[in-house]
């Protein structure tokens, strides 16, 4: 079965009874990157009544998914966004509902069909791509084939997580597993062999 995944943030709302409900979805690679991403939210919205959320992260073979009813009654916001995500086979993403209480309560039911209708709004407004498995990798180079490596990585559209300049580059990339083999080997011949690579994943 074919997954996706955001190409980009998208944001979709709701509202009933003088309450609204305002999603954001966007890409999410780990917990740590999510709990950023939930603190920088609270502070921006310090009236909110509840932020609601519900993720799919897929690493490997394993999908970790996780539902946060952030205090409204068990199982009325938290699972219905999930199961926006589950419909829509949309992996490592996550999607914030922000509910503002406009005053009148809407019961279970209620807030069952608002948090779910504003989560899909915002995977209706949004850019689906097909998700593809990563791998990490470790790559540590002379500074002498620094040329060689930013046309190597633009050439495959790795896309790098973090680099370190000491006495030799070290970065930290992540690329499509099916564009991995290739892409070592491309290293490989390049500097006839002198690259260190490593896998991470």
């Amino acid at each position: 079965m074919s997954e996706f995944t955001l190409a980009k943030p998208s944001t979709g709302k709701y509202k009933e009874k003088d309450s609204s409900f305002h999603a954001f979805s966007e890409s999410a690679s780990s917990v740590d990157h999510i709990k950023s991403i939930l603190l920088i939210l609270k502070e921006k919205n310090p009236d909110a009544s509840h932020i609601c959320y519900a993720y799919r992260i897929k690493n490997g073979k394993n999908l970790d998914e996780f539902a946060s009813d952030a205090g409204e009654p068990n199982g009325s916001a938290g699972i219905p966004i999930l199961n926006v995500l589950k419909r829509n086979q949309i992996v490592n993403d996550i999607i914030f509902v922000i509910r503002y209480f406009g005053g009148t309560k809407l019961g279970v039911p209620g807030l069952i069909y608002a948090y779910g209708t504003a989560a899909e709004d915002s995977i209706k407004n949004a850019k689906l791509i097909p998700w593809l498995e990563k791998k990490q990798l470790s790559i540590t180079y002379p500074y002498k084939f620094e040329g060689i490596m930013k046309s190597i990585l633009k050439k495959n559209q790795a896309a790098i997580i973090h680099e370190n300049f000491g006495r030799e580059i070290n970065i930290l990339l992540e690329i499509d597993v099916e564009s991995a083999n290739e892409f070592i080997e491309s290293i490989k011949e390049l500097s006839a062999g002198s690259i260190q690579i490593i896998m991470e994943n």
